[in-house]
């Protein structure tokens, strides 16, 4: 038994009502079950309840034995004065507040069915994958499309607080916040801290200075970076042209030992990331208002369909010639940069504007590039859970992570139902 279950019976209404009265039998009607407090402080807030013929105002406490009153020192925190009735499972001992005064007791124990019980322990003991992997493929899965829709957009929220962290730290600068959360992407997995690194090393109102070429941009972003050590002729170009930067704008670089190439396909080799960075701003310095004024899946994928400078058609790293090709995003790069960078700053944008509209295009933005394909997305499909959108991928990583592996069934559609039929 946790607690979590009883709350929940409490919010949902889900046990007899009938015949309510408390332990020292009186007669007990609720007409206002309260606001669940996720903070501290009493469960369920300004409640409204009749103990035989006196109406009582406050805040409802829920336990799941009575003793756990005075194991959790209640008894001895003013901030449960207020406390009228005190829910329990189990009645063990009478229990009184601050104040000395006994607190009418409500034992739920009997009033709701013992399948509840046997089923909620039984999805919170699973060592499955996810809690209700045995029962899924018998679970009406008909509602989930809407259920993935809301939990889409807690996805969008949750990353909306650190995009808003990155905005303090830039003093509001939308421009910033983009660099900086594209360099943390187009690094991936294994280069992602190090472009991180690179964005603070060389902030984007350097790399956009009026009258830098694409060739000063990426002579300023490779210095930065520590990757000049190379020796071919375009690369002594760059460190000439990087050691006059250097000294006008007193730069500090990376020591260049961050940066991974092992198990990388070679397109995705940081040189060949960061070439591409330094061409992206050189056709589009104002990237952030480029997306904002035109905020369609179309636009942005001609923003991004960018391509590293003709060095890079022959190189993937300095020094060794490769057979040429345009070294150009792919689309499965751009639809990364779509679903973990611009739809969340976007999302981020218009709540701050209070812009519903656009809140909408972010979204369906989501709905318009193709579902991911990971680790998590392929077990769910194993399940007969197929997405049929990045919107869709992204809620059901978001179903894995924030309620399946922290066993949160009772806010969940499908464990509701496996619950509680």
């Amino acid at each position: 038994m946790k607690e979590a279950l009883l709350h929940h019976l409490w919010k949902t209404k889900k046990f007899d009502l009938n015949d309510l009265k408390t332990t020292d039998g009186e007669e007990l009607s609720i007409s206002n079950f309260g606001i669940h407090n996720h903070d501290a402080g009493p469960d369920f807030l300004n409640g409204k309840i009749k103990v035989g013929d006196t109406t009582w105002n406050g805040h409802i406490e829920i336990h799941i034995k009575a003793s756990d009153w005075n194991n959790h020192k209640h008894q001895n925190d003013p901030a449960y004065n207020s406390v009228i009735l005190h829910v329990v499972y189990q009645n063990d001992k009478p229990i009184t507040n601050k104040n000395g005064q006994p607190i009418p007791t409500l034992e739920l124990r009997g009033r709701f069915p013992k399948n509840y019980l046997d089923n909620y322990e039984q999805l919170t003991a699973a060592l499955s994958w996810i809690p209700c992997e045995k029962q899924l493929t018998t679970t009406d899965k008909s509602a989930l499309p809407f259920f993935l829709e809301r939990i889409l957009v807690n996805r969008l929220i949750r990353k909306q607080e650190r995009i808003e962290a990155l905005l303090d730290l830039t003093k509001n600068d939308w421009e910033e916040v983009l660099y900086r959360m594209l360099m943390r992407y187009f690094g991936l997995k294994v280069n992602g801290e190090a472009f991180e690194r690179l964005a603070e090393a060389a902030p984007l109102g350097l790399v956009k200075k009026q009258g830098l070429s694409v060739m000063q941009k990426e002579s300023l972003l490779f210095g930065q970076a520590g990757l000049l050590q190379q020796q071919d002729e375009h690369f002594v170009d760059l460190e000439k042209e990087y050691k006059h930067q250097r000294a006008k704008y007193k730069l500090t670089p990376m020591t260049g030992v961050e940066w991974k190439f092992s198990k990388l396909r070679p397109p995705n080799f940081p040189t060949i990331r960061i070439a591409q960075i330094a061409a992206l701003y050189h056709t589009t310095p104002q990237l952030f208002s480029a997306i904002v004024s035109e905020p369609t899946i179309k636009n942005i994928n001609e923003l991004l369909n960018v391509s590293a400078s003709a060095y890079w058609d022959t190189h993937y790293l300095p020094t060794k010639t490769s057979s040429k090709k345009t070294k150009r995003l792919g689309q499965t790069s751009k639809d990364v940069l779509m679903i973990n960078v611009v739809v969340p700053l976007l999302f981020t944008y218009a709540s701050q504007l209070s812009n519903e509209s656009l809140k909408e295009t972010a979204l369906t933005l989501l709905s318009e590039v193709k579902a991911e394909n990971n680790n998590i997305i392929r077990r769910w499909k194993e399940m007969e859970i197929k997405p049929n959108s990045a919107a869709q991928s992204q809620a059901l990583i978001e179903l894995k992570n924030e309620y399946c592996a922290k066993y949160d069934c009772l806010n969940c559609q499908l464990g509701q139902q496996i619950l509680f039929g």
